[in-house]
């Protein structure tokens, strides 16, 4: 596991240490420790069953764990009720009552102070605030997708809680709802200052949202790190191939800094892991497809396949010559490729930067 702390650290706000969870033989959270600074967007990301909605339930106090220990603010809250714990949630299914209307929704939990000039104006305060001024009498059914979440996110800060909980709150709306949530989301927690917890499996948003990534994977965290941390640095394999499109080149053999794969000699700017196999590792847009053929170390020349239109990028599949199965994908921008339109058949000679060319133990990847 590597933990890596691009940003300046506010005070802790929350910390999570050794936190185990089980489901009979299943360990669901194996030991998890983590902190989150006051103010700090962070996003649990990984594949279902990697216990990441564990670790959210726990924190909650909707669940109880094993072993180990949760604290807030200073305060031990491993076994307080959730109504102790100083959180808003919201859930992927909204959870608004249907027989509610939206301005009772929201101040369903505010109830006990029987202000109710106070709770109206603080309503529509929220409402304002989630985009939705002048629906208080509607009733749930009445709105969209996206308009439920909103009620339900206003609801979660209705009582100003410390810290913020998003169980996948944006996956069950279409692209282009989701996409503008996405961006009303980041900058009402920006404004409010409030420390937030999401977890997602998407890794867009993740990448999109978050000040930083807890990528989980059997229960375990496997890196901890800002958004360019974790896809231009994956710490283990399983970070690389979960977060973001990769070429994996199968090496052959290996000296100093550079390795064999196929019948070309490719230099690594990064140290190579002790380990009997080793796979390389390179983003699509690290290709660089140049004009004409300049004897540069780790250029090969390579057949084009296939050329796809994808809007802002142009996809790329390519053939290199040397490397037998080999199969290189490439996503560049045509404003900067200084050459003609690319088109199947023709021989270009790719580079593959030693900056960005990592190594990983083990055959390759799929």
């Amino acid at each position: 596991m590597q933990v890596a702390d691009g940003l300046t650290r506010l005070a802790d706000h929350l910390t999570v240490e050794q936190l185990t969870r089980r489901f009979g033989a299943f360990t669901a959270l194996d030991a998890v420790s983590l902190s989150i600074g006051k103010g700090e967007f962070v996003c649990l990301l990984g594949p279902s069953g990697c216990g990441k909605t564990t670790l959210l339930r726990l924190i909650a106090g909707l669940d109880q764990p094993d072993g180990g220990r949760i604290a807030l603010a200073g305060r031990d809250i491993t076994h307080a009720p959730p109504a102790e714990r100083d959180y808003g949630i919201v859930f992927q299914s909204y959870a608004l009552f249907p027989n509610l209307t939206v301005a009772e929704n929201i101040a369903y939990g505010l109830k006990p102070r029987r202000d109710r000039d106070r709770i109206a104006q603080r309503v529509r305060a929220l409402l304002d605030m989630v985009g939705l001024p002048g629906v208080e009498a509607r009733y749930p059914a009445q709105l969209s997708g996206g308009q439920q979440q909103r009620v339900a996110l206003a609801r979660a800060l209705a009582t100003s809680p410390g810290m913020l909980l998003l169980d996948e709150p944006l996956s069950a709306l279409d692209a282009r709802v989701r996409d503008r949530l996405r961006e009303e989301l980041k900058g009402l927690q920006q404004r409010l200052g409030v420390t937030t917890l999401m977890v997602t499996h998407d890794q867009e948003e993740a990448l999109n949202l978050a000040d930083r990534v807890v990528v989980m994977q059997g229960g375990r965290i496997e890196q901890v790190g800002t958004p360019a941390e974790i896809y231009r640095r994956p710490a283990s394999r399983f970070v690389a191939t979960f977060v973001g499109d990769a070429n994996w080149l199968a090496v052959g053999s290996r000296q100093g800094q550079s390795v064999m794969v196929g019948s070309h000699r490719l230099q690594l700017a990064a140290p190579l892991p002790e380990a009997p196999e080793l796979t390389l590792f390179l983003r699509p847009e690290d290709l660089v497809v140049k004009a004409q053929w300049d004897g540069a170390a780790n250029t090969v020349l390579a057949r084009v396949e296939d050329v796809r239109f994808a809007g802002a990028l142009t996809r790329v599949r390519l053939q290199p010559e040397g490397m037998p199965g080999q199969v290189l994908h490439a996503e560049l921008c045509p404003a900067m490729l200084q050459r003609p339109p690319l088109v199947p058949g023709e021989i270009v000679p790719v580079e593959l930067p030693a900056t960005r060319l990592l190594a990983f133990a083990g055959e390759a990847a799929c």
